[in-house]
């Protein structure tokens, strides 16, 4: 009884301690797979499987374009050719053993090209050609004897063979059939492509698509913050331009500098945001400031005054208060209501410009000049009856100026 465990144990041992066939290893590259279709052909071809053999080579012939080894070009091009010779589509197989001549250049180059001027030998002597035929056989010649025996037993049968007119006999469907398998392999192959292509363009359509959206959201973002920065920039530059008007030290040339200092730097800023419509109440408020100066700045230095008008009259209405009060009181005044005119006269009048300056900075005559000067203390006068009395005080001091 303790016999039969024993017995059982050893012929387990045996059966697995036999030599059993190994399954090829096939690596998953385009090499591997490229030789595994290879061998998958040649199975069917043993099987007499022309379909299914033509369809292992023409989808190893698929993954040539990444193959490294010229051996597995070689052989995928020349096993197409001789399957097409075969079977009688003997155009197809000259044009596959011209791609298989380009993968004959190795060590072994004297068997392959031997190997391709035989199966064109053999297409042409199918064809009817035979001068071509026995053109390719003596160029298959002349590698003896570095060919081997098989090739050289080829040679003489060829030319026997082609030497006495005959030919093998292939069925007339044949050639159509091996013919329209490879055809409809290629088809396949398109219609495949051609889906795969309308799926890449799908997803770069969507990936694009996505790509523009979060462009266009980080573009949105960044202006925002840009706008943000040039609106605090903005703010920033006035409340220190409506500081330097109010430093009692500060003269027109440090104001003017200051303010053109400020603007360009808030140009600069400007730049870099692009259609920047800009919060144009700040905006406009700075332009009437820097506007204010400059032509504070011509009147103080005697510069050409003949030009400017209303709108320079009411950019320095502005900053006058800032500048000084109490010259902004007069010349803001409704019941004086100046001409332009007759504000930069009295700027000019007040910071004891003399009249051959004034009339310069006007461009008139001394007559022109004392006609201004004339109607602004008619106006004064007539005014002074219905002002407070501390009007009448500011007045009285203004009109000794006149």
């Amino acid at each position: 009884m303790k016999k039969k465990p024993i017995l059982l144990l050893i012929s387990i041992l045996a059966l697995l301690s036999c030599n059993q066939r190994k399954l090829p290893n096939y690596p998953a590259t385009d090499d591997g797979i490229t030789r595994m279709r290879l061998d998958s052909a040649a199975f069917f071809m043993t099987k007499h499987d022309t379909k299914n053999a033509m369809y292992q080579l023409k989808s190893a012939e698929k993954h040539l374009f990444n193959v490294t080894e010229d051996s597995l070009k070689f052989a995928t091009y020349y096993r197409i050719a001789l399957l097409n010779a075969q079977n009688g589509a003997y155009k197809l197989a000259l044009d596959y053993f011209n791609h298989t001549a380009r993968y004959a250049n190795d060590s072994k180059k004297s068997h392959r090209l031997t190997d391709i001027y035989l199966g064109k030998a053999f297409v042409f002597n199918q064809m009817g050609q035979r001068d071509s035929a026995l053109h390719y056989v003596k160029k298959a010649e002349t590698f003896k004897p570095r060919i081997r025996k098989e090739q050289e037993q080829k040679i003489e049968e060829l030319r026997t063979r082609i030497e006495k007119h005959q030919i093998l006999s292939v069925s007339p469907e044949k050639d159509i059939e091996i013919i329209q398998i490879q055809d409809r392999y290629e088809v396949a192959i398109a219609q495949r492509k051609a889906l795969q292509l309308q799926l890449y363009i799908a997803y770069l359509a969507i990936f694009l698509i996505f790509l523009t959206a979060s462009i266009m959201v980080w573009f949105r973002h960044h202006m925002r913050q840009q706008l943000y920065a040039y609106r605090k920039q903005q703010e920033e530059t006035e409340q220190n331009i409506q500081q330097m008007l109010r430093r009692k030290d500060a003269t027109i040339d440090e104001m003017k500098t200051e303010v053109d200092q400020k603007l360009y730097e808030l140009e600069q800023l400007r730049k870099k945001i692009p259609n920047h419509n800009g919060d144009t109440k700040t905006a406009d408020s700075i332009e009437q400031i820097k506007l204010g100066i400059e032509s504070l700045y011509i009147i103080l230095k005697g510069g050409n005054i003949s030009q400017m008008g209303k709108r320079e009259q009411q950019a320095i209405n502005t900053i006058m208060p800032n500048f000084d009060y109490e010259l902004a009181y007069i010349l803001n005044n409704p019941r004086y209501a100046f001409t332009p005119k007759e504000t930069f006269y009295y700027i000019m009048e007040h910071n004891g410009m003399t009249d051959e300056q004034k009339a310069n900075a006007f461009c008139c005559t001394s007559q022109a000049l004392r006609s201004i000067k004339s109607r602004m203390k008619k106006k004064m006068e007539q005014s002074q009856e219905t002002l407070p009395e501390t009007d009448i005080d500011s007045v009285i001091e203004d009109k000794t100026l006149l």
